[in-house]
């Protein structure tokens, strides 16, 4: 965020990934102690990250992929934030842009409001086609990095749940001067890491292979006021992760100025470290729930499915006994996932588990451990299902 590359470790992660995975298995959360931001280090390049939401994005897939509105709670996020940011763009023909669009889904909320000036980039091809699939928006492949030279400048520029996942952060300010015209302005939606500790579901699941940044309000407002804009408006929101979940937000809306000006002085964010100690120490709590419930299960060297290839999983793959359990195979209900392969054992379709009912099947994942569980009886499975949440029955 402000080159000081002088980071004070908060906490050393580990994930079991997909075999040929181009991120990090693991890596040291730090916070900065000239400016207070906290990111993840060390890190592949750039072009890594770039490759990775080009071929592999769990996005593509609208059915399974937040973004494209297809669950119900997803849409609502979306309508509500369309309709959020309306207020900030009053004219219909305004040039929008979405940017790490996914499937569309806000773009399509823009278009319910009678905007028609709408173009949505993302790096994953799948996306922009499902994009130009929505009547009068425009797809386009594309990154921070890689913006479309035809693209026009716009009034808005939208990065909703974007800046976390994006290595080069000061690059990725300075590269949104190409795409926004001067007086206009960009909105940036992030998790709210001064807040995850009140909202933790799973442990460590804000410390994940994707989500690289960890932002608060005042190193989001500090993160445009460095690169000389103006910051308009700022804040916090809840939004919905699940059907009955809330995840915490920190946004902030920064204007180009018309004219060149110096950099504005912003003061260090000394209680994000803080609150990331707290989380860190929650989730230690956490996860040993977890060991306990896999201790209880006898997970070690018993054979099973896994249901997830998720964070989650990274993570209990990592940590916990599951790393011991004889795994007969990976599944997972994007597509985009099937086929792959994690520590040499395969990523299979659900209903290749018809075969062998007899085989139990652990839930990899924490926050939707119900909706899947739901999945599971709905697909006509009748494996026993082991869920590892240490609440759950």
């Amino acid at each position: 965020m402000c080159d000081a590359h002088a980071g004070e470790a908060v906490h050393r992660r580990r994930f079991v990934l997909f075999d040929g995975h181009p991120l990090a298995s693991g890596y040291t959360v730090v916070t900065c102690r000239n400016c207070g931001a906290a990111y993840a280090t060390p890190l592949p390049p750039q072009e890594a990250f770039e490759r990775f939401y080009r071929d592999a994005s769990k996005y593509a897939d609208a059915a399974t992929g937040t973004g494209s509105g297809a669950q119900l709670w997803d849409d609502e996020r979306l309508a509500n934030t369309a309709r959020e940011l309306s207020l900030f763009v009053s004219e219909r023909d305004a040039h929008i842009v979405d940017l790490g669009c996914a499937a569309g889904g806000l773009l399509r909320q823009f278009a319910a409001l009678d905007y028609h000036n709408l173009t949505g980039i993302d790096p994953a091809p799948a996306c922009a086609e499902a994009v130009e699939k929505i009547p009068g928006v425009r797809g386009v492949v594309g990154s921070l990095f890689a913006l479309p030279a035809r693209v026009a400048p716009a009034s808005l520029v939208v990065l909703s749940h974007v800046m976390e996942h994006v290595r080069e952060v000061g690059l990725a300010v300075e590269a949104l001067r190409q795409l926004v015209r001067p007086g206009g302005r960009v909105y940036v939606e992030c998790p709210d890491a001064a807040r995850y500790a009140d909202y933790l579901v799973a442990p460590f699941l804000d410390f994940n292979t994707e989500h690289i940044n960890h932002f608060s309000v005042r190193t989001l407002e500090r993160m445009f006021s460095a690169h000389r804009w103006d910051v308009v408006a700022s804040g916090t929101k809840d939004i919905a992760s699940s059907p009955t979940s809330c995840y915490p937000c920190a946004w902030v809306l920064a204007e180009l100025p018309r004219e060149a000006r110096e950099a504005t002085p912003v003061t260090a964010d000394v209680a994000l470290r803080a609150a990331l100690v707290r989380y860190v120490r929650m989730s230690e709590a956490l996860l040993a729930g977890v060991v306990k419930r896999c201790e209880s299960l006898k997970l070690d060297g018993r054979e099973v499915f896994v249901w997830g290839t998720g964070q989650t999983t990274a993570i209990l793959l990592a940590d916990t006994p599951l790393a011991r359990a004889r795994i007969r195979a990976f599944t997972d209900s994007n597509p985009v996932h099937h086929g792959r392969t994690i520590a040499g054992v395969h990523v299979v379709p659900p209903a290749e588990l018809r075969a062998t009912p007899e085989v139990p099947i652990v839930i990899g994942s924490l926050l939707h451990g119900p909706e899947i569980a739901m999945s599971i009886a709905a697909l006509g499975l009748t494996n026993p299902v082991i869920r590892l949440d240490p609440s759950a029955p």
